[in-house]
């Protein structure tokens, strides 16, 4: 339970469990819209519209200021950026130290950003929001086909009525723009690129990085260190749990190329699936003229061969075409990818850690909940992560109840995503969608959080 101080709010009667949070929590009521002293946990959508309307007035003085002035995120990808714009955003100055000299990652890669990202970054700024529905492709029909021929086995038409249903739609983006996007938000003077993470130590003052740049030793303390680096994240390792992210003994092939190369007749704007004898195909088509694919093989389906890295890209590709004999679709969506562009990674996972905090260190994104990609949810999580820590660091009464919070509404949603990502193809109930898109992040950052 996150306790905060008493605020009077007016809660709208629209919400229907209003009355109920009132008698349970030992509320009062009165007036148009009621008045509630808010002390712990209620409803979220109750709290949203309250603190909106105090806003409006000028009532928000009751309001806690930010537990921690700063913090250092160490990760500069899609879930450290948008970390930084949701703390920003409730005045904790983040700064963020990326190891790479220039912002990258996920080249060769188009994400969804689902509903439950697009609410989280809509809270953060609904500008960001309206520049990733603008660079990417809103609601693309999605089929499963025969990977032989390419025709249509089945349709999965509740992605294309995502808005609809939840309020946010489901968006294709090419990685690479909407992290350039995230990166736009933040004024240049805290990014901070080229500083390799070394070690970390804390103590009661706070916590402190030790990096090195160029031939530079440097060392940056904070009251907060924030973990965004990644699947084989140093924060983690040298904090939390040094177990190395899981194998799940598949292979996996994937490019970007112009949709304008293949024109395989069973190709159509939007997505499609196949699944058979491990192997997978995945393909997105119509993103602003590009064409994502990515083709995966199991160790069981080729007796162990496919644990071998390829040499070179040609050797790559020249692998990949022997694999997928027979998948017509696929191989002429092969041919005319140049082998350079060809990115070939193991499929790794990290289960989800049980802990995502120690003193004055936070994990989010991948480096605590690095779930398989069949789903999606990958940069999705960590934007709710991002979202949900700005949230709980701006309202609670100290750092480690904001940061119990955290773990306590973050880490069930992934461990609940995780399980439903480890199989590829296996059917997923609508309830879990439901769950996750309807009960994503539903407030804003600054305001009283309600369980």
């Amino acid at each position: 339970m996150l306790l905060v101080p008493p605020v009077c709010l007016p809660v709208p009667n629209c919400c229907k469990k209003s009355a109920w949070f009132a008698n349970r929590r030992g509320f009062g009521s009165s007036g148009k819209y009621g008045l509630c002293t808010l002390r712990s946990a209620g409803c979220r959508a109750c709290v949203s519209a309250a603190v909106a309307a105090a806003a409006a007035a000028g009532e928000m003085d009751a309001i806690r200021k930010p537990v921690v002035d700063k913090a250092v995120i160490v990760g500069g990808g899609l879930g450290g950026l948008a970390a930084a714009i949701q703390l920003r955003k409730v005045g904790i100055d983040a700064q963020v130290y990326e190891r790479s000299t220039r912002l990258s990652g996920g080249e060769g890669t188009i994400i969804s950003v689902c509903p439950n990202g697009c609410r989280a970054l809509c809270k953060a700024d609904p500008e960001i929001l309206a520049k990733i529905r603008e660079a990417g492709v809103v609601g693309m029909p999605a089929q499963v086909v025969n990977p032989k021929s390419g025709e249509q086995l089945t349709s999965l038409e509740m992605i294309e009525h995502m808005e609809e249903t939840y309020g946010q739609p489901v968006i294709s983006i090419l990685w690479k723009n909407a992290l350039n996007i995230l990166s736009e938000a933040l004024d240049d003077d805290c990014k901070h690129m080229g500083y390799e993470c070394l070690d970390v130590l804390q103590d009661e003052e706070g916590a402190t990085v030790q990096f090195k740049t160029g031939d530079e030793y440097i060392s940056v303390k904070a009251p907060l260190v924030i973990g965004a680096d990644g699947i084989h994240s140093v924060i983690r390792s040298k904090v939390f749990d040094p177990t190395p992210p899981r194998d799940h003994g598949r292979t996996i092939w994937r490019a970007v190329i112009d949709e304008h190369l293949c024109s395989d007749l069973g190709l159509k704007v939007g997505s499609m699936l196949a699944v058979g004898n491990g192997r997978a195909m995945f393909v997105t088509n119509g993103v602003h003229g590009k064409l994502y694919w990515a083709f995966s093989v199991t160790d069981e389906s080729t007796d162990g061969r496919i644990k071998v890295r390829s040499k070179d890209s040609a050797e790559s590709k020249a692998r990949l075409r022997e694999e997928l004999e027979g998948w017509d679709v696929a191989l002429n969506i092969l041919e005319p990818t140049d082998a350079e562009l060809i990115l070939e990674r193991r499929v790794l996972d990290l289960p989800v850690l049980p802990e995502w905090t120690c003193g004055r260190f936070a994990l989010l994104g991948d480096a605590a909940h690095a779930v398989m990609p069949w789903m999606g949810q990958g940069a999705n999580l960590a934007f709710e992560d991002g979202f949900e820590l700005a949230l709980q660091l701006s309202s609670a009464s100290n750092l480690r109840c904001a940061l119990e919070a955290y773990e306590k509404h973050q880490i069930p949603r992934a461990q609940l995503v995780s399980e439903y990502s480890q199989s590829m193809g296996a059917s997923v109930p609508q309830s879990f969608y439901d769950f996750l898109y309807r009960e994503a992040p539903s407030s804003s950052p600054n305001q009283v959080l309600l369980e």
